[in-house]
């Protein structure tokens, strides 16, 4: 029986001397240290692209070009100017000047007789002063390391329309789309209707004129 227990414990501490336990709870702690560091510190890349920003200059000269639908006349080729100043991020105030040619009326063309208006009284020209608001601004991603910045902007104002030998009161309001494609550059997509009273149907009606326009902005 004592011969027994001697060959036990001798098996017990050659188990200890092969196995100390201290090691075997250090390579348990560690294997979870690595496990957590893996788990809360994920290597993330993060992409890297060019972006054009608008400089701190606040001004803005634009030119563009489009179309102008007048109330009972042709659809018409229209060419102006603006001048902007950038209030703030939101909002801005634009001023406009714009020329067209008003084609034959619809009474004209059915009926075929004398024009109703003069060649002097079909150029119209007019001044518009609008306050805007960059309501969803945004960004274009054209390529992996390209994005331009975007903005869809409402717009509304008065001012003055010269047509058909008088002044005209006029109303403006409308939509637009700019894209910030350099530091200094955008284009703006707008549509617009402008209001103003006709009477040369011997009746004084509002009349909706409905333009689309694509202007090349340059900051200042």
């Amino acid at each position: 029986m004592e011969t027994r227990f001697r060959s036990i414990f001798l098996a017990a501490g050659m188990l200890l001397a092969l196995f100390p336990a201290g090691q075997v709870l250090a390579q348990s702690d560690e294997t979870d240290e690595t496990d957590e560091t893996t788990l809360i510190e994920p290597q993330i890349e993060r992409e890297e692209f060019d972006e054009s920003l608008i400089e701190s200059d606040d001004f803005e000269i634009a030119v563009y070009a489009g179309f102008l639908a007048i109330e009972n006349f042709d659809t018409d080729v229209v060419v102006g100017v603006k001048l902007g100043y950038h209030i703030s991020e939101d909002f801005f105030v634009q001023g406009a000047f714009g020329m067209a040619d008003a084609g034959e009326t619809s009474f004209e063309r059915l009926t075929g007789g004398a024009p109703l208006l003069s060649s002097d009284e079909r150029e119209l020209e007019y001044y518009l002063v609008t306050l805007g608001f960059n309501l969803f601004p945004g960004e274009a991603f054209v390529t992996d390391s390209t994005t331009f910045n975007n903005v869809f902007y409402l717009a509304a104002g008065a001012g003055t329309t010269d047509f058909a030998g008088d002044d005209r009161f006029t109303i403006a309001y409308g939509v637009g789309y700019r894209t910030l494609f350099a530091d200094a550059f955008s284009l703006d997509v707008e549509m617009r209707n402008l209001i103003w009273e006709m009477d040369i149907f011997g009746e004084t009606e509002d009349t909706n004129n409905l333009e689309f326009t694509v202007a090349l902005n340059l900051f200042f």
